[in-house]
């Protein structure tokens, strides 16, 4: 079986997975939509609020997906998959679904707030999604339970809303670049080459320590035989 072959089963698998999760995806939708609701009479920084914390709904779909089928991907290794199949997999099918909610969130913030360049408003949020994937991957492959995972994500992107976003903490959090996207979008100046460098660049590390600790979680000890030759 080729690789793209593998890719592709993995991708409609954790795709049946999350989709029997009903519950708890409206759950993390609507937690993001909460924020911005809450802060809806502050004016712009409703739109950042809403933007970033939408990062709870695809980080946690992310993490739900790669918690719930640690042993499964065990028995895959064995099989004959590659770990970083294992993750593209999942990348494959997260993607097109974070960036469809991130599309809807955005819409309907650009519809009611109606802010300077909305483009780049969309363009911030669907950020905010495709960087949330790697963090969820990176998170879920890290650590050895949902509750636990769940804690840091509440942490990261607690952080990046709660700090000043000229401090160097919200710099070195991982929502910085979309976040800079998406304040821009308020008026008419304002970077974007360099926030979309720095979000990809970002990703791109998470998606290398994702990579790393999956294969450290799936790794398989192989036994000698017994009775063969040393």
């Amino acid at each position: 079986m080729s690789s793209l072959r593998r890719i592709a089963i993995m991708a409609e698998m954790h795709g049946r997975d999350l989709t029997r999760r009903h519950v708890a995806l409206a759950m993390l939708i609507v937690l993001p939509l909460s924020f911005y609701l809450a802060s809806r009479g502050s004016g712009g920084r409703a739109l950042v609020a809403g933007g970033v914390g939408m990062a709870f709904a695809v980080a946690g779909a992310t993490l739900f997906s790669i918690l719930s089928s640690s042993e499964v991907d065990q028995r895959l290794v064995l099989g004959g998959y590659r770990p970083l199949e294992l993750l593209l997999g999942r990348v494959l099918f997260l993607g097109p679904l974070g960036s469809a909610i991130a599309l809807a969130f955005s819409a309907v913030m650009v519809l009611d707030l109606g802010p300077t360049r909305p483009w780049l408003a969309v363009l911030g949020v669907e950020a905010v999604a495709l960087q949330s994937i790697p963090l969820g991957l990176a998170v879920g492959a890290g650590v050895p339970k949902e509750l636990e995972g769940t804690l840091v994500l509440i942490g990261v992107v607690g952080m990046q809303l709660a700090v000043e976003p000229q401090s160097l903490v919200a710099k070195l959090l991982p929502f910085y670049g979309p976040q800079e996207l998406i304040s821009a979008s308020l008026s008419e100046q304002g970077a974007v080459a360099g926030p979309l460098l720095l979000t990809i660049a970002y990703g791109l590390g998470l998606l290398v320590l994702a990579r790393l600790f999956v294969s450290r979680r799936v790794a398989v000890t192989r036994h000698a035989r017994i009775g063969s030759a040393p």
